[in-house]
């Protein structure tokens, strides 16, 4: 087995329990890692702003694979060498069209940042914030939008990553699941009505892998991945040479991919 790259996820995997810095541990791993020369990627749902500061401080990571692999990044030369599986910003617009004006808590990742609507920015002390995200709202750097979502997302050509809605009141989570699911491009990650975090049904995980392998000179002979998550890590996981599931993992994911 000749590993030379390592694919890792943040959330419920690689991050502590805050869900914001990578543990001492996990960071003394992946630099070992690094010293014997073995690329140590990040490969997770998070839109490439949210990523945990260590990530973004080291140059070592020089590679990124954020959104679920709707867009690489080159941190070396700051190339985006892949983007793909995106909301174009006609389906964005539908989608922001069922709760913009309502000061519903989305946020609304596109081009590797956050966007919120200026109204609910602008008073979020009033809505449920998920605790890992308040260190990225306290430091101003999501894009608030002065009017209508949907205008903003048409008139910018705009293809949106990802949407996170959170903390959603009780009278409009049925209206709202029933209008998402009626839309064939819709994903859901997170199902649930309070929370609903979904993708463009157009994701190609393993596809946006390869692209960054073929890119390398590499295949998935060459990978080990590290993953929590049957939807979001596992496609990957099949693919690679070697793959760990880590011990908060789905039962059904450690019986495959849990080492002992």
């Amino acid at each position: 087995m000749n590993i030379k790259v390592l694919f890792f996820d943040f959330d419920h995997t690689t991050l502590q329990k805050d869900q914001v810095f990578i543990s001492p541990r996990n960071m003394f791993a992946l630099r070992e890692a690094m010293k014997k020369g073995i690329l140590c990627i990040p490969c997770t749902g998070r839109s490439a702003d949210m990523f945990p500061p260590q990530i973004q401080d080291e140059r070592g990571f020089r590679y990124w694979v954020s959104a679920s692999g709707c867009r690489i990044i080159d941190k070396g030369t700051d190339q985006v060498i892949y983007k793909g599986g995106c909301f174009t910003p006609e389906q964005a617009a539908q989608i922001c069209r069922m709760y913009e004006g309502q000061m519903i808590y989305s946020e609304i990742a596109a081009e590797g940042k956050l966007y919120f609507e200026r109204s609910v920015n602008d008073a979020l002390h009033l809505f449920p914030v998920p605790p890992h995200h308040v260190w990225y709202v306290l430091t101003g750097r999501q894009i608030p939008i002065n009017g209508k979502l949907s205008d903003y997302f048409l008139n910018h050509r705009l293809e949106v990553e990802k949407f996170n809605l959170y903390g959603v009141p009780e009278e409009k989570q049925e209206p709202f699941m029933e209008q998402l699911k009626s839309m064939d491009f819709v994903n859901f990650l997170d199902g649930t009505p309070f929370n609903m975090q979904f993708t463009s049904s157009a994701l190609d995980k393993v596809a946006a892998i390869q692209a960054l392998l073929d890119h390398l000179g590499l295949t998935f002979e060459h990978v080990m991945s590290i993953g929590d998550s049957i939807i979001m890590d596992g496609c990957i996981m099949e693919k690679s040479a070697l793959a760990v599931a880590v011990g908060n993992a789905p039962e059904e994911l450690k019986d495959i991919y849990c080492i002992t």
